[in-house]
């Protein structure tokens, strides 16, 4: 089991996934709300696990009152996770942490081009919840993504936030703005964060830059990342975007030298290697060709 987590934690996989809400005050959850907005995400709700409904879909534990902090538990017994010994049903957690300052978030403040707002949204902010999930890492990344989605739908339409947090993802996202583009079938919105750096000191007197992925690893699918010079970041970052959504549907099916491009000019060179900005984790390393690749493919360590 050390050699799987340690294999694992190489590749950037999360084992469990945090995503978190963001509130000025603390929020109300109407339970009959929200249990009705599960059920119309992911699946028919049972409210305990002894109810009269004898093929339940999810089942809620639910913290007693003499608990210090607000807790629920869903059992989503239609996301059915496979093990040697049997199948236990896929599992997310919502409660309460301990609330955390803006300046806590400033690797993601500073990649939020998408939100220019949300570091002032933060600051506004003073109370947090969590959503996890638990034993999901077994299910195939859409499904883990689809429930985590159908999840944080029912919570934000139920006890709208302030601010969402991806913790796998680095990434800050405006409620509206996610449920707007999970609406539209933008499901990677906050799950994925493209991500750029401008890189300077190298000494080759060009407009170098880095641009990449980061969420995706933590799914089970390599992130994208390329290294270029003188690109525009919006064409870049429109491609690797591409590139990340036919990886998720798809799987990880490129191999090592191949090229992809969604143009008859774009035939840009794939090889896998690890990150070369912050965390650890694989990518799909990707060469634009001459004379605008800035990497060393073939030689990633």
């Amino acid at each position: 089991m050390t050699d799987v987590i340690d294999e694992q934690k190489d590749f950037g996989f999360a084992r469990v996934y945090g995503i978190e809400l963001k509130y000025s005050k603390k929020p109300k959850l109407d339970r009959d709300l929200l249990y009705a907005k599960m059920e119309a995400y992911t699946g028919q709700v049972e409210q305990s696990a002894t109810g009269d409904n004898k093929d339940p879909k999810l089942a809620v534990w639910e913290a007693n009152e003499a608990e210090e902090k607000e807790m629920l538990h869903f059992f989503h017994l239609n996301y059915q996770v496979q093990y040697t010994d049997g199948a236990i049903p896929a599992q997310t957690s919502l409660m309460e942490v301990d609330h955390r300052s803006a300046d806590q978030y400033a690797t993601a403040i500073q990649q939020a081009w998408h939100w220019p707002e949300a570091a002032q949204a933060l600051e506004g902010c003073h109370y947090s919840l969590m959503l996890t999930d638990l034993m999901s890492s077994g299910l195939e990344p859409k499904a883990r993504l689809q429930l985590l989605t159908g999840t944080l739908r029912a919570i934000l339409e139920t006890a709208p936030c302030e601010a969402i947090y991806f913790r796998e993802s680095d990434k800050l996202v405006e409620p509206g703005a996610y449920l707007a583009a999970v609406e539209q079938g933008a499901i990677l919105y906050g799950a994925m964060n493209i991500r750029f750096y401008n890189v300077e000191g190298t000494g080759s007197g060009r407009r170098e830059g880095l641009m990449d992925s980061l969420g995706l690893a933590a799914l089970g699918i390599p992130d994208v990342q390329c290294h270029f010079y003188d690109l525009e970041p919006g064409e870049v970052a429109g491609q690797l975007t591409d590139i990340a959504y036919y990886l998720f549907d798809q799987g990880d099916i490129i191999d090592d030298g191949e090229t992809i491009g969604f143009t008859e000019e774009m035939r840009w060179r794939c090889e896998h290697q690890y990150a070369l900005a912050a965390p650890h984790r694989v990518v799909l390393d990707i060469d634009p060709g001459e004379p605008y690749y800035a990497g060393r493919q073939g030689h990633a360590e």
